[in-house]
């Protein structure tokens, strides 16, 4: 049987109330004896507070709700990292579910999450299309990072999409190549904005489009995209949706015997830990992740009830894979 507040009351001689007191901090003082006779009792009784019943009685759970579409993406895992990093400084903790970019898995985390009493929501939806206006229903405070626009009716924070395509293709340009190609992702606002800022780049500056290819945001994705960038030996540069696709794509110009970035010059979009680590290291357009998730936390705990628009910008973070001499 477990242990109760009334037990601890009883091996340590006061009331249950002081026994609250000790392990609420209050509102009440207690003596200096009373209270080492109920740590005592506690630590003898080995007895463990029900956190769900003091939640109920404080109207919150110190727990934050965050749903991610891909945990095997370094972005997402490294994105969910920054959050749980803030909730913890702020004493919550960050239940984490995996929507696998399944609309009706993520609807049901959702909801799975809005019944066990959350204080916050952060969600990184699986599309970019979602009515976000039903879960304004369920009453808890709501952040969407990453794929929704910014007329969405809950609030959302973001990198500027649009910007860091940019940026990546100016740099291309910079090093002289006139046929620089872009892999896409998914069919989400993320990979139109970063279309649209490639494309525009490339007509301000002169340079005709090159090919356009889409890709899952994965590995294998990536190593696909590469089987087509070697079917148009035009392309010289090429701006990558994510690091992931990236990663694939060097793997696969390196088992057609290409070399990056003497053959294709590469630049990806994320700025995971992962770009690092690949041969040769990523140039990359670094969002700001670790930003991203203290925002997040920030309004959801100290701003729960506004709804912000934020929009953060990027850093080129130059590495070998571009043709610099790193």
């Amino acid at each position: 049987m477990a242990v109760t507040r009334n037990d601890v009351a009883r091996t340590a001689n006061v009331s249950p109330g002081v026994v609250s007191y000790v392990l609420n901090g209050g509102p009440r003082p207690v003596s200096a004896a009373a209270r080492k006779r109920v740590l005592d009792a506690v630590k003898a009784l080995n007895y463990r507070p029900d956190g769900l019943a003091r939640s109920l009685r404080m109207g919150q759970t110190k727990t934050l709700g965050l749903v991610i579409p891909d945990a095997s993406n370094p972005f997402f895992a490294e994105l969910a990292l920054a959050t749980e990093d803030a909730a913890y400084a702020r004493g919550y903790a960050v239940m984490v579910c995996n929507s696998a970019d399944d609309i009706e898995r993520e609807l049901t985390y959702i909801t799975s999450l809005a019944e066990r009493r959350i204080d916050g929501l952060v969600l990184v939806s699986a599309t970019a299309g979602q009515d976000l206006t039903a879960i304004t229903s369920l009453q808890i405070p709501v952040v969407a990072l990453d794929r929704s626009p910014d007329d969405s009716p809950v609030s959302t924070i973001r990198a500027e999409n649009h910007e860091g395509a940019s940026l990546g293709t100016l740099h291309l340009i910079g090093h002289g190549h006139r046929s620089v190609a872009f892999v896409a992702g998914p069919d989400t606002s993320v990979s139109d904005a970063r279309r649209l800022g490639w494309k525009q780049t490339l007509k301000e500056r002169g340079v005709p489009p090159g090919i356009e290819i889409a890709a899952p945001f994965t590995y294998a994705g990536g190593r696909g995209a590469s089987e087509q960038l070697i079917g148009h030996g035009s392309v010289t540069a090429v701006l990558v949706s994510s690091d992931v696709q990236a990663i694939g794509i060097i793997s696969g110009l390196n088992a057609a015997g290409l070399k990056v970035p003497n053959d294709v010059a590469v630049v990806s979009i994320d700025g995971t830990k992962a770009s690092v680590y690949s041969i040769p290291a990523l140039t990359t357009i670094a969002q700001p992740i670790r930003k991203m998730g203290e925002a997040a936390v920030f309004h959801l705990i100290d701003n729960p009830s506004e709804t912000v628009h934020l929009v953060l910008s990027n850093d080129l973070v130059v590495r070998g894979s571009c043709g610099c001499d790193c």
